[in-house]
C-alpha cells in the first residue's frame, strides 16, 4: 500500500496528506466485530522510573484497545484512502458511516477482493461497489481457476446479467453432479463479451514488449526410500485428482496430501532418512551455477527445505511465504533487488503480485498448487520489462508421480480461462 501511495503522488496532483493508508498505519486488526464497533490492539510506551544496569530508565510496552472508528474519524480530512481487503471487510460500514462522501471505488488486484458470493469478503466489496457511483477494478486475472470466480466483478458492474449467482451457474455450468457441484462449464463466449464490453485490455506485450521466456520441464528419479512409500498412495491419490470436488477443497483428498509430503518433506514423517531427495539434488546443482534465482514451491516445510539447500549451496537465501512479515518481506525485496541475496524461496501466492524481480536469471518450481495464475503470477515476477536477457523458467516434476496429473490440472484452467480472455496465455511448461 505504500507503494500505491508513492505511484499515486508521482502520477496525481495529490498532496501527501491527502492520501490515508488504512491498516498499516494502525497495525493488523486482532479482532472481529465486538459490538458496535472494531477494535484493535496496539502498543505505548510506559515510564516505570527504575534504571536498568545501564543507567538508563526501563521502558515497559503496555498493549491497549483502539476503536477503528474513530482512528477512521481521524482521517476524515483526507481525500483518497488506500485499504486492505481485510479493513474494508471488518470496518465498511463505520467506514461509509464516517466519510459519507466517498464516490470512486478503485480496486487493484481485483480478483482477490472477493471470495465466493456468500463470503463476508464479497459482501463487503459489493456494498463498497454500490455506495460508490463509480467503480474501476485493475487485473490480469478475473478468471481466477474457475468460471464463477468472475461472478462477484460482474454481478456489480451489471447485476442484471445473471440476477443471481444460481442464476449464473444455470447459464454456464455444463454439467453439475448428484450434490450440487459444478464439475465442467459452458458458454464461455457469453462471458466474454460480457467482460468485454464492459472492460478495457492490455496485453503484457503491449505494455512490455517481446520478453523472452525459455520453458523447460526436468524429470527426475525419486530416492528409492521415499518411491517406497510414495507408491502406496499413488493409486488412490491420482484418483482424487479426478475428482473436481478435490481441487475445490470439498473433499480431504487424504492419498493426496501424503503423497505430496512424501515427495516434498519425507523428514517430517521420518522417511529418508538420510537421503538426498532428486529435488534435492537438482536444486543443489542449479544453485552451483551462481545465478540469481527464485525457487517456488508449495508446502512450507517444502520451502524451508529448499532453503536449506540454498544455503547450504553457499548462496545467501530468504523466504517469503505467508508466515513472513510484511517488514520483512520489504526487506528481502530490496536486498535481492540490491544484489545482497542470490535466491528468494517463496509461495506462489504470497509472491505473486507486487514485486519486480528482473534481476532474477532462472526461476524455478520445485513443486505448485491448483492454481495456473500462482504458476504464471510468479515467474513473471522476473519478467517486468527491463529484462535484457531470455528468463529460464524450470518445472521440476518426479517421474510418474502426481506431478504429472497437477500439471494437466492448472493447464486446463488456463485454457478455461484462455476462452473467456484470449489476452490470458496458455500456460506453458517446455
Amino acid at each position: 500500500m505504500e507503494k500505491n501511495k508513492a505511484e499515486m503522488l508521482v502520477f496525481t496532483d495529490f498532496e501527501p496528506d491527502d492520501i490515508f493508508i488504512f491498516e498499516s498505519a494502525f497495525g493488523n486488526l486482532t479482532k472481529k466485530w465486538t459490538g458496535p464497533t472494531t477494535k484493535i490492539m496496539k502498543k505505548r510506551k510506559i515510564k516505570t522510573g527504575i534504571n536498568g544496569p545501564d543507567g538508563k530508565e526501563i521502558i515497559k510496552w503496555e498493549r491497549y484497545e483502539d476503536e477503528v472508528k474513530d482512528l477512521i474519524a481521524a482521517a476524515k480530512n483526507a481525500k483518497v484512502f488506500i485499504s486492505s481487503f481485510a479493513f474494508l471487510r471488518d470496518n465498511i460500514q463505520h467506514l461509509f458511516k464516517t466519510i459519507p462522501e466517498l464516490d470512486l471505488f478503485l480496486v487493484d488486484e481485483l480478483h482477490m477482493g472477493y471470495g465466493g458470493p456468500k463470503s463476508k469478503q464479497t459482501e463487503s466489496f459489493w456494498l463498497a461497489g454500490r455506495k460508490c457511483s463509480q467503480f474501476c477494478g485493475m487485473t490480469g486475472t478475473l478468471i481466477d481457476g474457475r468460471l464463477d470466480s468472475a461472478y462477484p466483478a460482474i454481478h456489480l458492474i451489471e447485476p442484471n446479467y445473471y440476477g443471481s449467482y444460481e442464476g449464473f451457474v444455470d447459464s454456464h455450468a455444463a454439467w453439475i453432479d448428484d450434490y450440487g457441484n459444478v464439475d465442467s462449464w459452458k458458454d464461455h463466449d457469453k462471458l466474454r463479451q460480457i467482460i468485454g464490453r464492459h472492460s478495457v485490455r492490455h496485453t503484457r506485450k503491449e505494455v512490455y514488449g517481446d520478453q523472452p521466456i525459455h520453458y523447460q520441464t526436468k524429470l527426475i528419479t525419486m530416492g528409492p526410500q521415499c518411491r517406497e512409500q510414495y507408491d502406496l498412495f499413488h493409486s488412490q491419490a491420482m484418483l482424487e485428482l479426478e475428482d473436481e470436488n478435490f481441487l475445490d477443497g470439498a473433499l480431504p483428498g487424504v492419498a493426496t496430501i501424503r503423497a505430496r509430503q512424501i515427495m516434498a518433506h519425507p523428514e517430517t514423517n521420518a522417511i529418508a532418512k538420510g537421503e538426498t531427495t532428486g529435488k534435492d539434488k537438482f536444486l543443489a546443482e542449479v544453485a552451483a551455477e551462481g545465478q540469481p534465482m527464485l525457487v517456488f514451491a508449495a508446502l512450507k516445510p517444502e520451502q524451508r527445505r529448499c532453503l536449506e539447500v540454498l544455503k547450504a549451496c553457499g548462496l545467501k537465501a530468504a523466504l517469503i511465504n505467508s508466515d513472513t512479515s510484511t517488514k520483512d518481506r520489504n526487506l528481502i525485496d530490496i536486498a535481492f533487488c540490491a544484489g545482497e541475496l542470490g535466491a528468494i524461496v517463496a509461495s506462489g501466492p504470497t509472491a505473486a503480485v507486487g514485486y519486480n524481480w528482473e534481476r532474477a536469471d532462472h526461476v524455478v518450481f520445485i513443486s505448485i498448487d491448483y492454481k495456473d495464475v500462482n504458476v504464471s503470477q510468479a515467474y513473471l515476477r522476473a519478467s517486468r520489462g527491463t529484462r535484457t536477457t531470455t528468463l529460464l523458467v524450470t518445472f521440476v516434476q518426479y517421474e510418474e508421480s502426481i506431478d504429472q496429473r497437477q500439471y494437466e490440472i492448472v493447464k486446463y484452467k488456463s485454457i478455461e480461462a484462455n476462452k473467456v480472455d484470449p489476452t490470458r496465455d496458455i500456460l506453458r511448461f517446455e
